[in-house]
């Protein structure tokens, strides 16, 4: 993905279909988790493979990665407040667990992980399998397909975050009319 903006709309979603399960700032956070490793390598080791610096962008290294980085928000409590505060100020209040913040780090990071590997050639997915099958499978095998494939990634990321946007306004919408209704 050329920015991680573009993960913001379908972990934006997700995040907040699952959010009594998950902790959507740890969720979304994940994502900007992953793509430090294009930013170091960027100032790393240029010319290594873009994807491949530290291996976050494959399911077994990133996902640990976000497990470890949900427990980290956990037990950092100044964190942990922050990311209940942030909840609360977008109108969808909840208390974070250290489940639904390791959760909502390993998924996170494993959904950065999956749209990258259907936009990019070089992320291994299944490191330490080198090959990146998913992007193999969704482009046939064939180079040529990748700039198709590549703008319908885009479409659908930007789709999401209208699906975002508009999941946040029924949920604010259902959370004030239940207030109202338990205020009467």
């Amino acid at each position: 993905m050329p920015f991680t903006p573009y993960h913001f709309g379908p972990s934006g979603f997700v995040g907040l279909l699952f959010r009594r399960w998950i902790d959507v700032p740890v969720f979304v956070a994940a994502n900007v988790l992953i793509d430090l490793e294009v930013l170091a390598d960027s100032r790393l080791a240029p010319g290594w493979p873009v994807h491949q610096l530290w291996h976050f962008h494959t399911l077994l290294i990133g996902g640990l990665a976000g497990a470890v980085f949900g427990a980290l928000i956990y037990y950092i409590k100044p964190l942990r407040w922050g990311s209940e505060k942030s909840m609360a100020l977008i109108g969808l209040p909840g208390r974070a667990t250290l489940l639904s913040m390791v959760l909502a780090g390993l998924l996170g990071a494993w959904l950065h992980v999956l749209i990258d590997s259907v936009y990019h050639y070089d992320v291994q997915i299944f490191w330490p399998h080198q090959d990146n099958t998913v992007f193999r499978w969704i482009n046939a095998g064939k180079m040529r397909n990748i700039n198709s494939t590549q703008q319908w990634v885009l479409f659908y990321c930007r789709l999401f975050w209208g699906l975002m946007v508009g999941l946040y306004g029924v949920l604010v919408v259902l959370r004030f009319k239940m207030k109202k209704a338990l205020d009467a």
